[in-house]
């Protein structure tokens, strides 16, 4: 079988072996399917895993160490197939190593699990990185890309929603290019807290804020009790996405320990904007937990 399940009394979930990535969570109540279901007519995924890199290099490339690396957008782990390393009925984690096909394009030696576990109406994603090198720091960025049905119930349509963050603070905005590269320059500070679903929202592409701190996304409206709720900590940055123009029944909420180059960047790896550092035989954990309502 090319997927797993794990289940509990009000969700059940199924994972891809390929790239660890969620490809249902349904209520076990009334059916509701949350997930998107990768119709290749506005887009293919699910829910990947964005590994060693988040959005995309300048030029789809990198250097470190005087050499130069090809990478393609959100990086390989998605189209690798993961191992199970463990599983109960309501908890599943999976893993990827290096190999020699990695190490062309990635010249580190790492270890990457996905730990999920289901707890009610929750389901906690938790992320664990190791360098398994014994002398050389590894670089890296990680983060989540999952897509939602929306409307979520027969009765809603797409601009029946809102995405609402909490708490009210200020936050920094940051507009992409065509190429969706990072305008740092245009970098904005907003104290919006609810962004209405609509279309137009998505005009100039993906929506980037800064979110340090405890943080909380719902994806609610006022015509149904239905919703999607994100609850994280150590995710410094968050992305929202729909296609534009078209009229695509989903919408991505995607926390991320890593972003997109900026358009004037360098191409350093080691010195890339929101990269993240581990020392030898180190290791990165980060977490983010969502609900279903």
């Amino acid at each position: 079988m090319d997927y797993q399940v794990l289940e509990n009394d009000e969700l059940k979930v199924e994972v891809l072996n390929k790239g660890a990535e969620i490809k249902s969570i349904r209520s076990k109540k009334d059916g509701t399917e949350y997930i998107w279901q990768a119709d290749g007519k506005f887009w293919s995924r699910h829910a990947p895993i964005l590994f060693p890199i988040v959005g995309k290099l300048k030029d789809d490339r990198y250097s470190l160490n005087d050499q130069t690396y090809p990478m393609s957008q959100h990086g390989f782990a998605r189209d690798r197939v993961f191992s199970v390393s463990q599983q109960e009925t309501d908890s599943l984690s999976l893993t990827l190593k290096d190999d020699v096909a990695s190490l062309d394009i990635y010249p580190f030696s790492f270890e990457l699990t996905i730990e999920y576990k289901l707890i009610e109406n929750s389901l906690i994603v938790r992320y664990l990185v190791k360098n398994r090198d014994e002398n050389k720091t590894m670089y890296f960025a990680i983060g989540a890309h999952p897509g939602f049905n929306l409307p979520l119930d027969n009765q809603t349509t797409f601009e029946d929603y809102y995405l609402e963050f909490s708490p009210k603070q200020t936050r920094k905005f940051i507009p992409v290019t065509e190429e969706v590269l990072l305008k740092t320059d245009q970098l904005s500070e907003t104290s919006e807290n609810k962004y209405p679903m609509t279309r137009d929202l998505f005009d100039k592409g993906v929506l980037i804020w800064e979110t340090p701190g405890n943080t909380r996304v719902e994806l609610k409206s006022k015509k149904t009790s239905k919703a999607v709720v994100f609850d994280y900590g150590n995710m410094p940055y968050l992305g929202l996405w729909s296609p534009y123009p078209q009229d695509a029944p989903f919408v991505c909420i995607e926390p991320w320990c890593g972003v997109a180059d900026s358009y004037d960047s360098n191409g350093k790896y080691d010195e890339k904007l929101g990269i993240n550092r581990l020392a030898p035989k180190d290791e990165f954990k980060s977490c983010y937990q969502m609900t279903f309502k």
